[in-house]
Parts: C-alpha cells; sequence; structure tokens
C-alpha cells in the first residue's frame, strides 16, 4: 500500500516518534507521583490515562516497520485521537460538569470505523490527513473552550497558562500539516524531513508542558478550595466569637434592667477597688433598695413590680453623673453604684438620686414611706479602715439599714 500524506505526517522519522511515545508515558508516571502526594479531583485520572494512550499509539506508529498496518496505522491514530477527547472529557468531569462520555465516545468509535475503511480501501492520502487533523483539533478546541470560558466560573480566574500550552498544541500540528502540504516546494528532502522531526519534537515538548499545564490547573482550585474552607472557617469562627462575645455579655447583664448584673459587679468591683488603691484616688459605694417592694409587688402584681425595676433601672442607667461609673442589679430590688468619687460628691448623687425616684411618681398606695415608689440609698467611702473591697460593702449596707430604720426614702451615710 502506498505511503499516505498521514504517513509521513506521522511517521516522518522512527526515532521522533518512538521519543514522542516514550515521552507520553512518563509523563502520567509523573502525573501519578503528583496523584498520590496531593488530592485530585475528578477527571484528573482521565488525563493520565490520556497521555498513556498517546503514549501508546505513538510506540505503535513508531514500531511501524515490524507491526501489522492495521495494528500500527489504524489503532496507533485511534490511540492519539482519544488523547485530546480523553482531556476534553476530564475536563468536564473536572469542572463537575456533564462528561459528555456518549457523544465523545461516539465520535472516536466513528473516527476509528471511518480510518479503518480509509486504510482498507486506500482512500486518497489528503483525506486521511484532513480527517485526523480535524478530529484532534475539535477536540482539543473543545477542551481550550472550557477553560477559556467555563472554568473561569469555577475558580473565579482565567487560567492562562493552560490557555497558551492547548494554543501552542493547537498551532504546532496545523503547521505540520501545512508543512506536509508543501513538501513539494522542498527542493531538499532531507531539509523536510528535518523540519518534520523538528515539529515533532515540538509536540513532545507541547505534551509536557501540558501535563504541567494539567498539574497546575488541579493545583490551583485545590488552593481555591483551600481558600473557600479557610475563609469559611474564619467566617465561622467570626461568628463564634462574636455568639461567644453575646453569650459572656449576657451571662453579665440581668436579664431584667439590662443593667450589670451581681456577676460582672462582684467581677468589675474587684478591679476597680485595686485601680483605687493603686492610684489613691477615692472610691464610693451607693447601696440602693426600692422601699417596701414586697407590699408592691402584692397589691400592683409582679408585672407592675417589673416595671417599676425597669423604671428606676433606666434611670440610673441614664444619670450623666453615673455615665462612667459601674451600676448593677445585685438582688431583687437591690442596686448598687460604684463611684470613685469622694464621700462629699457621694452624697449628693445619693440624696439627687432619691428625690429623682420620687419625682417618677410611681404610684404606690401601699408604701409606710410615701404613696409613691421611693427608695433608700446607704453610702459608703473607702477608708483607712476598710481593709478590703467586701468592708466597705458591708459599711454601705449598714448604712442602708440605717436610712429603713430611719424611715426610708432618704440617704445615710456609713
Amino acid at each position: 500500500m502506498a505511503i499516505t500524506i498521514l504517513d509521513e505526517i506521522v511517521l516522518t522519522e522512527q526515532a521522533a516518534i518512538l521519543i514522542a511515545g516514550t515521552t507520553c508515558l512518563v509523563l502520567p508516571a509523573l502525573m501519578a507521583v503528583y496523584k498520590a502526594t496531593r488530592e485530585t479531583y475528578p477527571g484528573f485520572g482521565l488525563w493520565v490515562f490520556g497521555f498513556i494512550s498517546c503514549g501508546i499509539g505513538s510506540l505503535l506508529l513508531g514500531a511501524n516497520q515490524f507491526l501489522p498496518l492495521w495494528l500500527s496505522y489504524w489503532l496507533g491514530n485511534v490511540l492519539i485521537v482519544l488523547f485530546p477527547a480523553l482531556l476534553a472529557v476530564g475536563f468536564n468531569v473536572f469542572i463537575e460538569q456533564e462528561s459528555h462520555w456518549r457523544p465523545y465516545s461516539l465520535s472516536v468509535l466513528l473516527y476509528a470505523l471511518i480510518q479503518a475503511v480509509f486504510l482498507w480501501f486506500d482512500v486518497a492520502v489528503g483525506i486521511r490527513a484532513i480527517l485526523f487533523t480535524l478530529f484532534v483539533l475539535t477536540y482539543v478546541s473543545l477542551f481550550t473552550w472550557g477553560v477559556y470560558y467555563r472554568l473561569p466560573k469555577l475558580t473565579g480566574t482565567r487560567d492562562y497558562l493552560t490557555l497558551s500550552v492547548t494554543g501552542i498544541s493547537i498551532l504546532i500540528p496545523v503547521t505540520r500539516f501545512v508543512n506536509t502540504l508543501g513538501e513539494s516546494l522542498y527542493r531538499d528532502p532531507a531539509l523536510f524531513r528535518q523540519v518534520d522531526v523538528l515539529f515533532i519534537m515540538l509536540l513532545v515538548l507541547a505534551s509536557v508542558a501540558m501535563a504541567f499545564a494539567l498539574i497546575t490547573m488541579n493545583q490551583q482550585r485545590l488552593e481555591l478550595d483551600l481558600r473557600k474552607v479557610s475563609n469559611a472557617l474564619s467566617q465561622k469562627s467570626e461568628a463564634l466569637a462574636a455568639l461567644n462575645d453575646k453569650l459572656r455579655m449576657a451571662s453579665l447583664t440581668d436579664f431584667l434592667t439590662g443593667l450589670s448584673n451581681r456577676r460582672r459587679f462582684d467581677q468589675e468591683y474587684r478591679r476597680i477597688w485595686d485601680l483605687s488603691l493603686k492610684n489613691g484616688s477615692p472610691l464610693s459605694l451607693l447601696l440602693i433598695d426600692v422601699d417596701c417592694f414586697k407590699l408592691y409587688n402584692d397589691s400592683m402584681g409582679h408585672l407592675a413590680g417589673d416595671e417599676c425595676l425597669q423604671r428606676i433601672a433606666g434611670l440610673l442607667a441614664t444619670l450623666p453623673s453615673f455615665k462612667n461609673a459601674l451600676v448593677a442589679r445585685i438582688g431583687g430590688e437591690e442596686f448598687v453604684v460604684v463611684l470613685e468619687k469622694p464621700l462629699d460628691d457621694a452624697i449628693a448623687q445619693a440624696e439627687q438620686l432619691v428625690s429623682m425616684v420620687q419625682h417618677l411618681a410611681i404610684p404606690h398606695p401601699s408604701s409606710s414611706a410615701a404613696q409613691t415608689v421611693t427608695i433608700s440609698v446607704g453610702v459608703a467611702t473607702r477608708g483607712t479602715k476598710d481593709s478590703n473591697a467586701s468592708k466597705l460593702l458591708s459599711r454601705a449596707d449598714h448604712a442602708l439599714y440605717h436610712a429603713k430604720t430611719a424611715g426610708r426614702n432618704r440617704a445615710k451615710v456609713a
């Protein structure tokens, strides 16, 4: 059978073809090592099989002198055509899209059938060359279009390395095909063979570059997914930290009034006490109790009692003089204010507070102190006899007791 143009395209120099086949079988080993050491995505394995297919096909073509025609020419070409088809199918799987196994498989089978018929009937060599080139370029173009158009939708970036490599991979066989058609223009046949060998070696280099481009593509997606996981964990960590802050604040806040609760008062009071000792600054306590509050609850109801406590707490929280003070609800109807002020200022604040609560004019018919809700305040300022924070709090409590026994609705100093 006459040697066809396709034979010239693929089989110009046996050594070059064998080098190409050997290279395409070495590259899967490299990719397998990468796959064993790094996480890979579905589709990567199909790319590995594509290189294996191309390597075996090239070796079959390179050994045409020792093999039957159908095995070398026909199967060799079919396996080489299968390589870009597997690249395209593998890419679809890689980006988690429909693989299109059936159309790709049917198209490769169609190529194998047509090529077998052409070989059997020794069809025009130009048609065989065009058929081979069209199928290869179609698969490579589909792969390139996917990398250009569909991959950025998954990764958010365009893979210019793979696009460049596939672009060159398209350009080399097209240029080689044109060069083969122009063989008659060469005055020296040896020069044509040298140029053709150069194209074959360029294809070998392109296949090496393609293997690294595929590895890089997998690595980029892996890094992208790791960033997504890291960002998700960071967001969850921030949300958890914010939730923990809310829970911590909730654990330190009185649910009814929104003031600091007893737990937070104990923590902050110790800190303020130590800071006052260190700086030698004054420290005063106002211990506040709502007069006859049990009778208020019994006569007005617990809902009214809650509202009463909320109004008093609102007054304590909004007083400008208490802006930087520690204000807390430490019992049912007991409040405390920690002021970094001397005794005279503390007494003035306590008396003002007694007056302001009375002016709220919350009706309290059952009170023995007045017809409206009133408070009693015990005032104590840290002195030389106060050896610890508890001692000062105890003196403020003692002053509060005196305010109550003196008729309520007043402030007393320890």
